[in-house]
């Protein structure tokens, strides 16, 4: 400090300029950007101060009504150094957008849009922070709607960490879609924030799903009687009297070609390990069914079109028997 001093001195005396021009400089105010709106209202009689030095004119009525935390922090003593004295600036750690966010998340007819899912989870721990639970759950709503098809395994740990139950239904439903989940494979992002419980109903989840839909091909009872003269158990000569005998509600005891037989059984296998609407949609072993099928020259002329009407009821009847298991509630 006394070499600065000095320094000072001697640059005053050589260009003859007032030592009292430094501390003019000095004492200039800081000047702070103010927000876009709604958060450029100078009527609002309170100013939030972002790390970045972003004003934030809100109304204190609203932070009253949505957080426990700023109601205590309006009987704090605040810096006197603010430009604008009349009006009590309360100074944040969060950043400027992390605080657009948030504030837009507790007024009314607005609503941000996340650019990333750690954007959204910054947000999240500032509103837990704040104990604000309106705009926690609004958070937890807005990524939903916007990452649920990319991340829905770390949606699923988000959920569980703050007790969305409905949200780690849907995300877990998701997770359906990933085959053999539980593998070392099976790394995602948020996994060091998951607790094992909460991992372990997700696992036991996914193989509740996979028993109940690879079943649905064991047994077809579930087919209405619309279905009795599908080419797959019609008497034909090809299957020289063979086939495999399905217990059938509607039908009664009926023999099935053993290229059909083959396709239940091998898409239940697949079921097992992924128990969703998309596996019944891969065309390896339903191709092969039809290959097979059209090697017969009575089998050929109706085989497609049975098929499909078969594999549209069959994707319907695994989609009915899936949504009856329910991951166990989060804590």
């Amino acid at each position: 400090m006394k070499l600065v001093l000095f320094l000072r001195m001697i640059l005053a005396r050589q260009f003859e300029i007032p030592n009292r021009c430094y501390q003019v400089a000095e004492l200039l105010p800081r000047t702070y950007m103010i927000s876009q709106a709604p958060f450029d209202d100078h009527n609002g009689d309170i100013i939030l101060r972002s790390a970045n030095g972003v004003d934030f004119h809100v109304f204190k009525l609203i932070l009253l009504l949505v957080s426990p935390v700023f109601k205590d922090m309006f009987t704090l003593p605040q810096n006197d150094s603010s430009d604008v004295p009349s009006i009590p600036v309360i100074h944040v750690t969060e950043s400027s957008a992390t605080l657009e966010s948030l504030l837009l998340l507790c007024y009314p007819a607005t609503t941000p849009t996340f650019g990333s899912l750690d954007d959204a989870k910054v947000v999240m721990k500032a509103a837990s922070k704040y104990d604000m639970q309106m705009a926690l759950s609004r958070a937890g709503d807005l990524a939903m709607a916007q990452f649920l098809p990319t991340h829905f395994l770390e949606l699923y740990a988000l959920s569980c960490r703050f007790g969305w139950s409905h949200h780690a239904q849907t995300a877990a439903t998701r997770a359906l879609e990933i085959k053999d989940l539980g593998r070392p494979s099976s790394m995602f992002n948020g996994m060091r924030e998951i607790t094992a419980l909460d991992y372990h109903r997700l696992l036991e989840y996914h193989r509740k799903c996979g028993i109940a839909a690879q079943a649905v091909g064991g047994s077809l009872s579930w087919l209405g009687s619309s279905y009795r003269h599908m080419q797959m158990w019609r008497e034909c000569i090809c299957r020289g009297g063979i086939g495999i005998v399905i217990l059938q509600a509607d039908f009664g005891n009926m023999k099935v070609a053993s290229w059909f037989h083959e396709y239940l059984v091998s898409s239940g296998k697949e079921l097992l390990a992924r128990p969703c609407e998309s596996t019944l949609k891969e065309l390896s072993h339903y191709n092969r069914a039809i290959t097979k099928a059209t090697e017969c020259s009575f089998c050929r002329l109706t085989i497609v079109e049975n098929m499909d009407r078969f594999r549209v009821s069959y994707i319907a009847q695994v989609k009915k028997v899936v949504a009856t298991v329910r991951l166990e509630a989060c804590d």
